[in-house]
């Protein structure tokens, strides 16, 4: 890959993981200033985050999300080690939705309290992206084209979305950027840099 195709990977990965972080950031800040706005954010963060760590996590994810690209633009990181660290952070944004919404219940198996009234089931992966990407990104588009339609989860969508594109740029990055040579973790991921 020549070095004007590796620079217009790299900005279009940079955009993808600002816009996951800035969406992780949004929803996170949002939840947590609700609950400072009721007055509950001291109880939230004394107990009731271990059941339900998504808005904290989220928040402190899209921080580290941007404090790593700054980082790395500063040469604070070197690319290998921030590809690496990028594919881990989308990793685990995915497969934490997969778990939260398989084996966590939505966080109910957190808390150890009754089980969640079921309005659908959670049959595993498929199941899993069937009702909760593909069905609701179709119902989501239908109402939009229509009247009204469910901000959240568009953007539950979108955020699943970015996700993965980044995760597929940050790979290919690992694989062809001539920066991505040295440094970094040793996975041995058959993701080394090709010549």
């Amino acid at each position: 890959m020549n070095d004007r195709a590796v620079r217009t990977l790299q900005f279009v990965t940079l955009q993808l993981v600002g816009a996951v972080a800035v969406v992780h950031f949004a929803v996170g800040s949002e939840q947590l200033a609700t609950l400072a706005a009721n007055g509950l954010l001291g109880q939230y963060l004394t107990g009731v985050v271990f059941e339900r760590p998504r808005a904290l996590l989220f928040l402190v994810s899209s921080l580290t999300i941007l404090g790593g690209i700054v980082a790395t633009a500063r040469d604070h990181i070197d690319r290998r080690t921030a590809y690496q660290l990028g594919v881990v952070a989308m990793v685990t944004f995915l497969v934490g939705w997969v778990a939260w919404h398989t084996v966590l219940d939505h966080g109910f198996a957190l808390s150890g309290g009754a089980d969640q009234v079921e309005t659908h089931t959670h049959g595993g992966l498929l199941d899993t992206l069937g009702s909760h990407y593909v069905a609701p990104l179709l119902a989501t588009v239908g109402a939009a084209t229509a009247e009204g339609g469910s901000a959240r989860t568009l953007l539950g969508i979108v955020s699943k979305t970015l996700e993965l594109a980044a995760l597929v740029c940050l790979l290919v990055l690992l694989r062809v950027d001539p920066a991505a040579r040295e440094g970094g973790f040793n996975l041995s991921l058959g993701l080394e840099y090709a010549e």
